[in-house]
């Protein structure tokens, strides 16, 4: 139950209704809690915060057109008192950080049941920040990753997958990386991924601005462009 002591208002966003319907059937029997609004966009959800001023966002990430992150941005940058309550099937570690970082107050997956989401809003209203015990344990293990992999994040790629970052780096393509390596394009294809899944980033872009972030198109390696006379390595 919420141990609020003031009632609160609160605009519900996501793209599908049946969420919004079970978040809002969820919290009917709670008397301190009042559904002001409900949005499917991130437009709409913006349009409507800026109308309705509720105290919290129930907000989902993704959503046609603006997605949450983007109207989580533009809501709190003029409604800076508002209180976002993320809730999602995402929980990439790059979307969760990204909004913690824009200010929210919690981070809620959809798989949550109500005296999850429940203990989330008590959380947010007193001021605090809740976050998934799924998420806490996915951060807590990309801190202990990170500490591993050194200040520059070489330390967990192998000398391979260096060389590919820094030729994505260069804006090649797969066909050119695979040429000016030795190695197939499905063995280019193959390191990126794991490049991804060891870096915790979701797609090409996010790889190459954690990159840029530590510098490491102005770091020199001891492997760059290695040479082979002999024939294409298929096989690294």
């Amino acid at each position: 139950m919420l141990n609020v002591t003031d009632p609160f208002t609160l605009l519900l966003v996501d793209d599908q209704s049946i969420i919004i319907d079970g978040v809002e059937a969820l919290l009917q029997p709670e008397p301190m809690v009042k559904v002001v609004g409900r949005a499917t966009t991130g437009l709409e959800a913006l349009r409507l915060a800026g109308e309705l001023r509720p105290d919290v966002v129930i907000m989902d990430v993704n959503m046609p057109g603006m997605d949450g992150i983007e109207a989580t941005k533009r809501i709190l940058k003029v409604l800076p008192g508002t209180r976002i309550l993320i809730l999602s099937m995402y929980g990439h570690k790059e979307f969760v950080l990204e909004l913690l970082d824009a200010g929210i107050g919690g981070y809620l997956m959809k798989n949550a049941g109500k005296a999850e989401l429940v203990d989330a809003l008590n959380t947010v209203m007193a001021g605090g920040r809740y976050l998934a015990p799924e998420l806490k344990r996915l951060l807590e293990l990309g801190d202990r990753f990170k500490d591993r992999r050194g200040e520059n994040g070489y330390g967990v790629l192998s000398k391979r997958e260096v060389q590919v970052v820094k030729l994505i780096m260069q804006e090649l393509t797969t066909q050119e990386i695979a040429d000016r390596l030795f190695l197939s394009p499905d063995t280019v294809e193959t390191h990126r991924r794991n490049i991804m899944h060891k870096l915790d980033v979701r797609n090409t872009a996010g790889l190459v601005r954690y990159a840029m972030e530590r510098g490491w198109g102005d770091q020199p390696t001891n492997n760059q462009n290695p040479i082979h006379h002999g024939g294409k390595d298929r096989s690294q």
